[in-house]
């Protein structure tokens, strides 16, 4: 209809022009006199074609018209479709999950029935059929799910763990069942399944932003308070105190006896989510001063198929003390590390997380690292024994110990809190507990969790190679400048009067 209200005016205006057209020719060919001979009819022309003029501009279906939306100023031509922006305001505020994925896959906002869709987090106990059930999926449909699933490797249903967070997204056209679950991997990804069309199921990886950092502390009450105060979330704070205290630093500077006015710089690599700290990527170089004595630390990768990063100071030392490969001389493995083994004295098949040095009766036992002792007595299977923390990653554990090492303990002062080198004599082989034969039963602990100590990638404590210097020297050298340049919070600040 509009359509045909404008073809009228623009044909009424286009016919209006030929009388105007004439009425200045008048003025042009005849002068004013003649034009004032018909005064009345030229301006009854010259208003009608003012008047079509304006209502013809007015309407015109190629002009911009300005159209505010959502707050959002649009200029947009009319004759072109609108193309609104996702609606979200029906979406309950708290479910940013659920937002992140119908903005992610795209979803028309118009096909939402946004009242039953939901959020929520995994609960004790309940699993993808639990979840699924109440909306009527059947026991097959959840099983094909699972299939495909796992068959293309995506995921598997029985990784599902309490507190992990998944939403169903509901369609107007089939409320009852959800068209899409969405199920939080990590903080990096998570997973989109469409319940009607599995090959459209997906993982969907977070953009992710890397951050480089140059950081410098100086300690007043405890390490964390340092790097507290110059960071922004406490995951950063306890990852760089991670780095500095279990990583780089563990053998070399006594964390629990830091001085007050001890400094730190450090320059690292960190990755964010959503403006999230996640972890740190990369470490480039640190520098601890501790009692006025500045450590400086260099990762270095001595081949290319290593896993780790050593960490060497400006001499090329490595700043990781060793442990020992074992804890007594003259020694041979009698029973490895073992999940499954038939015990000798019980001949039940129980799990050995120990490493069995058979030595002679009497041989002194050595402590693999420094350490403080946490335990040193007498248990009915594992005889005398004593226990070894040497950071807040590794313990050890030395049993079946014999009787005389308690005399040697109550000469020495070996008990807790006893500060211990590595290599220096902590009892004598014997075979006191469950034991066979003289033997000492090594334990070992990382993270609280024993393991087999000849599996561990632990860091070796050779300084760097000769044929690695020159490349470890100009490393060493550009890094070293640049944590020079980095100023301690108290130099940033110029006394005015001075």
């Amino acid at each position: 209809m509009e359509g045909v209200i404008f073809l009228l005016i623009k044909i009424l205006f286009f016919t209006s022009l030929i009388p105007v057209c004439f009425l200045f020719l008048k003025i042009i060919g005849f002068g004013a006199q003649e034009f004032k001979k018909n005064i009345i009819y030229n301006f009854f022309i010259l208003i009608s074609s003012i008047i079509l003029f304006s209502i013809f501009i007015y309407t015109n279906p190629h002009k911009k018209k300005v159209i505010v939306e959502n707050n959002n100023i649009i200029e947009e031509n009319e004759i072109t479709k609108i193309v609104k922006k996702p609606n979200l305001n029906l979406l309950n505020p708290n479910y940013k999950f659920t937002e992140e994925i119908i903005n992610t896959i795209k979803i028309s906002t118009e096909e939402i029935d946004f009242e039953k869709c939901l959020e929520k987090k995994v609960r004790k106990n309940e699993n993808i059929t639990s979840i699924l059930k109440p909306f009527n999926f059947s026991n097959k449909e959840i099983y094909e799910l699972d299939n495909y699933l796992k068959a293309n490797k995506l995921f598997d249903f029985k990784k599902i763990k309490p507190g992990d967070k998944y939403s169903l997204i509901f369609f107007k056209k089939n409320n009852q069942k959800p068209t899409y679950l969405g199920y939080e991997l990590n903080k990096g990804s998570f997973l989109i399944l469409n319940l009607e069309n599995l090959t459209e199921c997906k993982v969907q990886s977070r953009p992710f932003e890397i951050k480089k950092h140059e950081l410098s502390g100086i300690i007043s009450t405890h390490l964390w308070q340092a790097v507290n105060e110059q960071v922004e979330s406490n995951l950063e704070t306890e990852a760089v105190v991670s780095v500095l205290a279990d990583k780089i630093y563990p053998w070399t500077i006594r964390f629990t006896h830091l001085n007050p006015n001890d400094k730190f710089k450090i320059i690292y690599e960190a990755k964010y989510i959503n403006n999230e700290f996640i972890k740190i990527e990369n470490v480039y170089a640190s520098v601890f001063m501790h009692k006025n004595e500045n450590y400086y630390a260099i990762p270095f990768k001595e081949n290319l198929n290593q896993k780790y990063n050593d960490y060497f100071d400006e001499s090329g030392n490595n700043l990781r003390n060793f442990f020992l490969q074992a804890p007594v001389d003259f020694r041979r493995i009698s029973s490895k590390y073992s999940k499954s083994r038939r015990h000798p004295v019980t001949g039940r098949v129980t799990a050995h997380k120990g490493t069995d040095f058979a030595a002679e009766s009497g041989s002194p036992i050595f402590s693999t690292a420094d350490g403080v002792i946490t335990a040193a007595k007498y248990k009915k299977y594992n005889g005398y024994y004593v226990k070894i923390r040497h950071n807040n990653t590794y313990e050890t554990q030395y049993l079946h110990m014999q009787k005389k090492s308690v005399n040697y303990w109550k000469k020495k002062g070996v008990r807790v809190g006893k500060k211990i080198k590595q290599g220096e004599i902590i009892g004598f082989v014997g075979q006191t507990g469950l034991a066979t034969g003289p033997h000492v039963c090594y334990r070992f602990w990382k993270n609280g969790k024993q393991v087999d100590p000849f599996k561990q990638n632990l860091p070796p404590s050779q300084p760097i190679k000769e044929k690695n210097r020159d490349n470890f020297n100009l490393k060493k050298e550009k890094w070293i400048k640049k944590l020079n340049e980095i100023s301690y919070p108290d130099e940033l600040f110029i006394d005015l009067d001075s």
